[in-house]
This record gives C-alpha cells, sequence and structure tokens, in this order.
C-alpha cells in the first residue's frame, strides 16, 4: 500500500474544523467563569467543581467513544458522520451555557449549568473531537503529512484563539453588555462553531491503513484499553497531554490578570496576541523545522525557551512590557510541540497497532483526549479555586493581596512547572529511531505475532 501525499486544499478543509470547534471550547474555557461570578453571580468555589465533575465524566466517554469510531463503517466514513452531525448540537449547547435563566433561582442555576456543560463536555463535544482528532489517522499515514495537518490544524485554532480572546469583551460590550452582550456573543459564536465542523465533516476524506484488512473486524474496549496501556509510549504521551493543557490555566486567568494587575481588562487583547500570533506564525514553519532537525530536538529546544520566558514572566510580573516579552518568547518556544501533538498521538497508535495487531487509531485518540479533559478540568476548577481560595471579590475594583498571588500562580508559576514536566516526559518519547521501520511493517502487514521485535533494538 502506497503512501498518500495529502493536497494543500485537504489539509486546510481538515484544519477548519479546530477553527470551529474553538468558539465553543476556548470560548468556555476562557470565559465561563467571570460570566457566571460576575453576570450571573454564583460562587467561584461553586463553579470550580462543577467543571472538574464534569469533566471527570467527560474523561470516562472519552474512553469508550474511540471504540465507537473503532467499530464505526459507514458509507460517509468512521470519523466524519461523528464531526458532521455532532457540529450543530455543540453551537447550540454553546448558546445555551451562556444564557443562564435568571427565573431558575441558585439551585436551578447551578443544576442548569450542571447539565449543559455535561451534555456539552462528556457526549457532543466529545464525540465530534475524538473523531476529529482520529481524521488524522483516518486521512494518511505519511509521517510528513501528519506533522503538517498537526501544524495546520493548531495555525486554525490558534486563530480562532486569537479571535476569542481579542474580542470576546469588545463584543459583550458593543451587543449592550451584561447577559444582552453575551447572549448575542455567543450566538455568533455558536455560529462560527457548527458551520466550519460540519464542512470537515462533509469534505474531509479518509484513507485508514488498517481499515481494509481490519474491516470487518469488531474492537472491544477492553481489548483496545489493554492494548494501549500496556504500551510505555502511549502512556508517556498521555502523560504530555495531561500536561500540556494543565499548562493552559493563563488562557483562564489572562482576563484576571489584566483586569486586577494591569487594571485594564481590554489589555487582554495585547496579551493574547503576544501569547499567539508568534505561535501562529512558528507553525507555518514548524514542518520544514522538524524536517530539517527532528521532530525530537526541536521540541527540546522550543521548550527550553518556554522555561526562560517564563523566568522573565516571574521576575517582572507587574511589567506589561516586560509581560509582552516573555508571552512572545514562550509561544515561539511552545511551537515545536504544539505542532508535533497530534503526529505523536497518532505515532503512538502505529506502535500499538504494530506491537497487538489491535486497530486503536480511534482509540488512542480518545485516551488521550480523556487526558486532555481531565487536565482541562483540573485547569478550570484550579482557576476558579484559586480565586476563591484567594478570597476574590467578583466585580470589585481592588482585590485582596493573596487574589493577586492566585492571579499570577495560575499565570505563570504553575505554568512554568508544567513546562518543566513536559520536557522530562519528552525524553522518554524516544521512539523515533525505529518508527520508519515500523510503519513499513504496518504496511506488510507485519503486526502483531508476526512483527519484527528487533527493530526496536536497532
Amino acid at each position: 500500500m502506497k503512501t498518500h501525499k495529502l493536497p494543500m486544499i485537504e489539509k486546510l478543509t481538515f484544519g477548519l474544523g479546530d477553527f470551529g470547534a474553538n468558539f465553543s471550547w476556548t470560548f468556555i474555557a476562557s470565559f465561563i467563569t467571570i460570566y457566571l461570578t460576575d453576570t450571573v453571580g454564583m460562587s467561584a468555589g461553586i463553579i470550580g467543581t462543577i467543571l472538574l465533575l464534569a469533566r471527570v465524566a467527560d474523561g470516562f466517554t472519552d474512553l469508550f467513544m474511540g471504540t465507537v469510531i473503532d467499530n464505526t463503517n459507514t458509507k460517509m466514513g468512521k470519523a466524519k458522520p461523528w464531526i458532521f452531525w455532532t457540529a450543530p448540537i455543540l453551537g447550540i449547547l454553546t448558546f445555551m451555557l451562556f444564557n443562564v435563566p435568571g427565573f431558575l433561582g441558585d439551585g436551578g442555576q447551578v443544576a442548569y449549568v450542571f447539565i449543559v456543560y455535561l451534555l456539552l463536555s462528556a457526549v457532543f463535544y466529545t464525540a465530534n473531537n475524538i473523531a476529529y482528532s482520529s481524521l488524522t489517522s483516518f486521512m494518511t499515514n505519511d509521517e510528513e503529512d501528519r506533522v503538517s495537518l498537526g501544524s495546520i490544524r493548531f495555525i486554525f485554532a490558534n486563530a480562532a484563539v486569537l479571535s476569542i480572546t481579542t474580542f470576546t469583551t469588545y463584543l459583550v460590550s458593543m451587543f449592550g453588555g451584561g447577559q444582552k452582550g453575551w447572549t448575542w456573543t455567543s450566538f455568533l459564536y455558536a455560529l462560527l462553531c457548527a458551520v466550519p465542523l460540519m464542512i470537515t465533516g462533509w469534505f474531509a476524506k479518509e484513507r485508514n491503513v488498517a481499515k481494509a484488512r481490519n474491516q470487518e473486524r469488531k474492537v472491544s474496549f477492553l481489548t483496545a484499553f489493554k492494548a494501549l496501556f500496556t504500551n510505555k509510549y502511549f502512556i508517556l504521551a498521555l502523560v504530555l497531554y495531561l500536561l500540556w493543557y494543565l499548562r493552559q490555566t493563563e488562557n483562564g486567568i489572562r482576563v484576571y490578570y489584566a483586569t486586577y494587575i494591569f487594571d485594564d481588562a481590554n489589555l487582554m487583547a495585547p496579551m493574547s496576541l503576544a501569547a499567539l500570533v508568534p505561535m501562529i506564525l512558528g507553525l507555518l514553519i514548524a514542518p520544514k523545522l522538524a524536517g530539517k532537525f527532528g521532530v525530537r530536538r526541536c521540541v527540546y529546544w522550543g521548550l527550553g525557551i518556554s522555561i526562560v520566558a517564563y523566568v522573565i514572566m516571574t521576575a517582572f510580573s507587574e511589567s506589561l512590557p516586560a509581560m509582552i516579552i516573555g508571552l512572545v518568547i514562550n509561544s515561539i518556544g511552545l511551537v515545536p510541540l504544539q505542532a508535533a501533538l497530534t503526529a505523536i498521538v497518532a505515532d503512538v497508535g502505529d506502535l500499538v497497532y504494530w506491537k497487538t495487531g489491535v486497530p486503536v487509531q480511534g482509540s488512542v485518540f480518545s485516551l488521550t483526549s480523556a487526558g486532555m479533559k481531565i487536565g482541562q478540568g483540573i485547569t478550570a476548577a484550579l482557576v476558579a479555586w484559586s480565586l476563591s481560595l484567594g478570597g476574590y471579590i467578583a466585580g470589585a475594583s481592588v482585590q485582596p493581596d493573596s487574589a493577586i498571588t492566585a492571579i499570577k500562580s495560575m499565570q505563570i508559576y504553575f505554568p512554568l512547572a508544567m513546562v518543566v514536566l513536559m520536557l522530562i516526559t519528552k525524553v522518554g518519547l524516544n521512539y523515533e529511531r525505529f518508527l520508519p521501520r515500523v510503519k513499513e511493517e504496518i504496511l506488510k502487514g507485519n503486526v502483531g505475532e508476526s512483527r519484527d521485535e528487533s527493530i526496536m533494538a536497532s
């Protein structure tokens, strides 16, 4: 079976999906806490608990969704139907989450937020995102194309994140502020979520390497689970995903940092520009750098640069120019790993399939997605809990020193610790030297018991 090289239009069609998904996911991650505390009037501690419980439940549903995708066989494909049909529902639930009915009362509002958020996160976003992520494996088995898909995906994702973090506060104000502002902003974002995802789900093409040999084979959840969790590279990839999303407490706290450290909520816009524009530009050249120097070396260099950036932000935490410089440097440093994340998971799926003979292209993404969701759940909870423990006063113009410390911790100190742990984890993902031969063996059908184990020692 020959490797298929993807045309650019197909890569762009794929990337468009993550643009849409972020108008749900990043919008919620960045603004749900401040919406619920300052507009609805809910306690930050309660919000943190809701987000964590929903994300943990979300992580469990992820474990099963990958097996569902692996066992899906339709004319539309394995992953594509899940992307297409869940997209409009995802948009509707995003709109509902930012329109909490005032007549429900305190208890009713808590129940409403929990139920809507649970449905969005644990059911429809899970189905959509795992299908979307696994599409990388179904579209191609070419390593360069996988890195390219990852880069293009995150260019689109970061373009969405940049738009959301830059313009949301302006849009809420422009649409009238308060609940009215959030209503129209969330309506716009719901459309921007659903339409791009539906385009990806309809027009992307699947070319599944394992499909031809396994189209009649049904893979049980326990079989896939065992195949994955007995592979050290999968465990390390799962940890890497978890750490990557734990680092993102800075995204959820940035609006608070701009408001209470720099005394201007609108400064979130230049902070977001500094954090995202260099990354978007860097992702354009990431595949070429990875091809020239190798993914492993580029990731090491990048994480080292990121650590330096956080040290700068720690030393000058209340200086806007220093913060902007630190965010720019950090953004550049994170480019190699962000570009490589999807490819790493797809590669691990190949390694597991080669070793066990169990096709896990959907399951490997479902389990790393579980790590992502749990990581994001902990992240959202940490932001809310840190504000609560720090004595944050919703709507106050001046916050106590303890709240300021909590805000700085979520913006700088905690993300720094996560980057250090990511660097340590990446050291263990040392499969690059034998991966090309593994792919050759897969193409020949030498998987499971018929594989050549000596490859790993070469």
